[in-house]
């Protein structure tokens, strides 16, 4: 498995089937460039509504690029130009399987979005939790995956001190932080997770 990460929380994953998008924004990677990178493209994840997890733009042109399924709450694909046969909304709890991935729909603990999910996706033997926007679940405990992505910013995620304390007592074999207020919390968790912690570096594939 390889990540690229776009900045912000966005991430494309490169699995054997195919590459998924999840939470893709153009902040901090250009529009372009991003859709270069999304070759082979067959899913795109949205967590919620929120602006740093939700770029309607970018979305629409990875859609018309690509044509892959779009995934997501129902408030959050209402506001996409994209056809309906290739929109699936959805709720915590839902488990089934699109283009050869399977994917499950797991609660986010963030009350300032309407209707915030989390996901766990499998493709093979690879496995990728995303948390999207959360506080701290007990869920997070019990998860098994290759990869745990978990925000760091604080105040309404997870904090940087917080999430690296959590690290020992998860089952992720790797975990990798997006969504940071200031570089010196990406630096404090790096430091406290070690070696179990998969480096986030805008625009470079990374295997994880």
């Amino acid at each position: 498995m390889e990540i690229l990460f776009l900045g912000n929380a966005g991430l494309v994953t490169a699995f054997n089937d195919g590459k998924v998008a999840i939470d893709p924004v153009s902040k901090e990677m250009p529009k372009e460039k991003i859709i270069e990178e999304c070759k082979g493209l067959k899913l795109i994840l949205l967590t919620h509504e929120h602006k740093e997890h939700f770029d309607r733009d970018l979305v629409e042109a990875l859609f018309a690029k690509y044509r892959p399924y779009v995934i997501g709450p129902s408030h959050v694909l209402l506001q996409l130009g994209v056809e309906s046969t290739y929109k699936s909304d959805v709720v915590v709890g839902d488990v089934f399987e699109l283009s050869g991935f399977e994917v499950h729909v797991m609660r986010a603990a963030h009350p300032q979005s309407k209707y915030a999910v989390s996901y766990l996706l499998k493709n093979g033997a690879s496995t990728l939790y995303y948390a999207g926007d959360t506080y701290e679940m007990e869920e997070m405990y019990k998860l098994e995956a290759d990869v745990g992505v978990i925000p760091i910013r604080g105040m309404e995620t997870l904090g940087a001190a917080q999430a690296a304390r959590m690290v020992p007592k998860m089952k992720f074999k790797r975990v990798m932080p997006v969504y940071w207020a200031d570089r010196k919390d990406l630096v404090e968790f790096m430091m406290v997770a070690k070696e179990k912690a998969v480096r986030p570096d805008v625009g470079r594939w990374v295997r994880a």
